[in-house]
């Protein structure tokens, strides 16, 4: 069992498909809700209305609730979502076919404790998911902006970007850096362990930029769109960790420039495995 000063949220929309470890708090969202759990509309009840547009998301801003409230004296905060969770070492080589950074981990592998040794972070400050680099040719550097207009609607990284800015989240020098960042963990704040103080800095900017935005823009995208600001937030918390991870020497980040080349980044005692629970064998595409 990880120390006292490690609290592990799991946020779910349906009911748990595996009991937690005892020292993992579930946090409900949607119509998972009921009497005597840790539920979106009480932690953060001017977020229920946004859970559509937010999905997870929307939990994260619960978790900070909790923290505030219920545990003052936490050290770390550790999230994992229903299906999806960061592992210290890898439990299977099974990668998703489009996201290569990620495993299709089957739920029995999982079953009778397992899950809890797998979701243990030890003593590490940080856990996360492995970095996806953009670029795979130093001619044709892709960078955040370029990857959102390949699946989404490229305004709405503009219109998140410019309420970044107005929030004083994002400084003005910084929006082509944080535009062409070619570096993404995938999650970016949302998904792994991080030191509290940083996660609820981190987290309190997002949703300062979130709130910002579902106020100004109220038309809703359909499908698998309909999260545009959650995918935006996902972006910013990313470009956040990295700041952080790149001013951190106990992270042993290594950063190789070489003139024509994109940037390189490894990440050595901080990195672990992100997993997908599946039911049954069935492919696991991105973005459907």
């Amino acid at each position: 069992m990880p120390d006292s000063g490690l609290v592990y949220a799991c946020v779910t929309h349906v009911p748990l498909w595996l009991e937690p470890p005892s020292w993992v708090t579930p946090i409900y969202l949607g119509e998972a809700q009921a009497a005597g759990l840790w539920n979106l509309r009480d932690l953060a009840p001017d977020w229920e209305a946004h859970h559509p547009v937010l999905g997870g998301t929307a939990g994260s801003f619960a978790i900070k609730n909790y923290l505030l409230r219920h545990r003052p004296d936490a050290t770390r905060i550790g999230i994992c979502q229903y299906r999806k969770f960061v592992s210290p070492r890898r439990i299977v080589r099974a990668p998703a076919p489009n996201y290569r950074v990620m495993d299709l981990v089957p739920l029995d592998a999982l079953r009778g404790g397992a899950l809890g040794d797998f979701l243990d972070p030890g003593d590490r400050s940080f856990l996360l998911c492995a970095p996806l680099h953009f670029t795979r040719l130093f001619w044709h550097r892709r960078g955040y902006l370029r990857d959102y207009v390949g699946a989404h609607h490229v305004e709405d990284l503009l219109r998140f970007c410019a309420e970044a800015v107005e929030q004083g989240v994002i400084a003005s020098r910084e929006v082509e850096p944080f535009l062409k960042e070619d570096v993404f963990i995938p999650g970016g704040v949302e998904l792994g362990v991080y030191p509290v103080d940083f996660w609820l800095a981190s987290i309190g900017a997002v949703e300062q930029v979130v709130r910002a935005c579902v106020q100004r823009y109220t038309r809703l995208r359909s499908g698998y769109q309909t999260r545009a600001w959650a995918f935006c937030a996902e972006r910013l918390g990313s470009w956040l960790l990295l700041k952080r991870l790149r001013i951190d020497s106990s992270t042993n980040v290594l950063y190789r420039h070489t003139p024509g080349w994109t940037e390189r980044i490894w990440t050595r005692n901080c990195v672990g495995q992100l997993n997908l629970i599946t039911r049954e064998e069935s492919r696991y595409i991105v973005g459907t």
